[in-house]
């Protein structure tokens, strides 16, 4: 999950991925942009960002933390 400090919407996401994880077997990892330049100018605009096996899935303009996101997002998480 691609996040930075402060940044309210990606605490909501954070939490429906934690939850998941507990019915999926996946780790939930946070990478925070403002350590580093490059992921800032790559996803200041498009933060959360929720990656799947290092894929972008998900960004912050296509989601709104409910349960469709969480239907999405148990679709991803599926081979």
């Amino acid at each position: 999950m691609v996040t930075k400090k402060g940044c309210h919407l990606c605490e909501r996401v954070i939490g429906a991925l934690e939850e998941l994880a507990q019915r999926y077997d996946i780790e939930v990892r946070t990478l925070d942009i403002s350590r580093d330049a490059k992921l800032t100018n790559k996803y200041f605009l498009e933060i959360p960002v929720v990656q799947v096996e290092g894929r972008d899935v998900f960004t912050g303009r296509d989601m709104t933390v409910d349960s469709a996101f969480v239907s999405k997002l148990e679709r991803a998480l599926k081979p």
